[in-house]
């Protein structure tokens, strides 16, 4: 069926056949039934509401910052009699979204004002907003989770009112998704505080939401992927800059790459390093933010495997890559961007899928699906463009280098630490981090000649560096060699004498280290 003649087939759609969402679209569900619950989670470590008023009176009540989590899970059975939960269900979560227990029907209604203030809702009709709310998903709250474990997604910080279909549809397929909404630094401030202070809340937000989902026994914690929509594609992208778990992301319409000032803030934050982004990356977007994005960012992450796909209809919105867009044309509005939306719709949906099911099961189809250019999978032409442009190896890091030192898997860090060597052309850990690892096991309670295996080998990398024969002749001391601590001791202060580009408070140190063992190895007595 043509992609416009079957948004009108939906618009149409009865508002109770919950069997077939009309909110789905085409999408096909998965195996799974769908279940849909809330976590309600303090998190203890951030103030959200300030101690005192400002009369200076105490202020009652919990301060610490709320979270309320929601989750989509693969389910079993779901009971007989259930319904599922509609799009105005999800829309009368929002007054919820900073506050736990039970919504009074002021406070849904309050949420509900909220949510259709977004410009894209704005010229509804009541008719038009009652057939939105009206329509069902296919989430069932509280159904019993189907047995076993299933990759854990984060999924942006958002409003489920926005996006449930997409949660629903990764979880029929065997995904574990969960979200918190965006919250600001403190009550009363907006959502977005488009700062740094703000970005770094959003980041901390992210990890409390990971480190909450090992309570839940379905999410596989080892085994995780973000979708990150709008703003949340930075806050899922400084995940990726951590060492983790997390293995894979989608970015739907995100400012990832945009340069304006919030992101300089976050450039700026300690933790930012697209060097350090590992795990593959898929970024959609519309054509019309192309020209506000930093590709030199995209190209710094050239140890990740990155595809993007540029959406081409000028008729898009940004809510378009929620399912909040597509349901304003299921209501009727919008009717020369219909085509297009359900085409995107589908088509971020389904390569979503396809990029978890690829790179967090392992799933050949899925492998191939992405393999292929989008007409190839079904899409209009001129839809999409997308590219791709594959990862350069990584080196090893000092930290998964102090892993394995901490291990004890020496030989390994030297074979390791030699091959990758051999195929850069350059060491892959600087003199710095081997050193520090070295000292990390010669003071730690080591074998010194365990130690001394790690000095070698800076002293095989960087034999031109006196502080790498101080260490090793340090290490050899240490393990009773005083042969090859005198030789090792010597050699460096020759190449001291001849550097003269070692700081002159540094090489006074490394010059004292030296002399101290080379009179203690050749005094009386010795």
């Amino acid at each position: 069926m043509h992609i416009l003649a079957l948004a009108f087939v939906l618009s149409a759609a009865p508002a109770s056949a919950a069997a077939g969402s009309p909110l789905w679209g085409p999408l096909e569900p998965g195996r799974y039934a769908i279940g849909f619950r809330q976590l309600e989670r303090y998190d203890y470590s951030r103030q959200y509401r300030p101690a005192r008023r400002l009369d200076g009176k105490p202020r009652t009540g919990e301060r610490a910052r709320p979270m309320r989590i929601s989750i989509w899970y693969p389910a079993g059975a779901v009971p007989p009699g259930s319904q599922p939960l509609t799009f105005g269900d999800y829309v009368g979560m929002i007054a919820g979204e900073d506050r736990f227990g039970p919504l009074s029907d002021m406070e849904r209604a309050r949420g509900e004002r909220t949510f259709f203030q977004f410009p894209i809702f704005r010229e509804m009709t009541p008719e038009q907003r009652e057939r939105l709310k009206a329509m069902p998903g296919r989430a069932y709250r509280d159904a019993p989770a189907a047995g076993g474990k299933f990759p854990l997604l984060l999924y942006s910080l958002g409003s489920a009112a926005l996006a449930h279909v997409t949660p629903e549809y990764l979880a029929s397929h065997g995904y574990v998704v969960a979200q918190m909404p965006r919250l600001g630094v403190s009550f009363g401030l907006p959502p977005d505080g488009l700062d740094a202070r703000d970005l770094e809340s959003k980041i901390r937000d992210m990890d409390f939401l990971l480190a909450a989902m090992h309570d839940f026994p379905a999410a596989d914690v080892g085994n995780v992927g973000i979708v990150g929509f709008s703003a949340g594609g930075r806050w899922g992208l400084s995940e990726l800059m951590k060492p983790g778990d997390v293995h894979a992301m989608v970015s739907l319409d995100s400012v990832l790459l945009f340069n304006d000032p919030t992101g300089q803030a976050w450039r700026k934050l300690p933790l930012f390093n697209p060097e350090l982004v590992r795990a593959p990356l898929l970024h959609m977007i519309r054509r019309e933010w192309v020209p506000r994005e930093d590709r030199g960012m995209w190209r710094q992450m050239r140890h990740s495997e990155r595809s993007s796909m540029v959406f081409e209809d000028a008729n898009l919105d940004h809510l378009d890559f929620q399912s909040a867009g597509f349901g304003t044309t299921l209501v009727g509005m919008r009717p020369r961007a219909a085509a297009a939306v359900a085409a995107t719709f589908e088509a971020f949906h389904r390569y979503t899928l396809a990029f978890f099911d690829a790179h967090l099961k392992g799933d050949s189809k899925a492998k191939t699906f992405l393999a292929r250019i989008p007409a190839q999978n079904g899409f209009p032409a001129g839809l999409v463009t997308a590219e791709a442009t594959p990862a350069i190896p990584a080196p090893i890091t000092d930290l998964e280098l102090m892993a394995e030192v901490g291990e004890g898997s020496l030989d390994s860090v030297v074979a390791a630490f030699r091959r990758e060597w051999k195929e850069r052309g350059e060491p892959p850990i600087t003199e710095a981090d081997l050193n520090l690892a070295g000292y990390s096991l010669l003071l730690g309670g080591a074998a010194p000649a365990d130690a001394a295996k790690l000095f070698e080998l800076n002293v095989e990398a960087h034999p031109e560096s006196p502080n790498v024969y101080d260490s090793a002749a340090d290490a050899h001391l240490a393990a009773g060699n005083r042969e090859k601590a005198l030789s090792y001791s010597r050699r460096g202060l020759a190449l001291l004498e001849r550097d003269a580009a070692i700081p002159e408070d540094r090489r006074k140190l490394i010059r004292q280290s030296l002399e101290e063992k080379i009179a203690k190895l050749t005094g009386p007595g010795s």
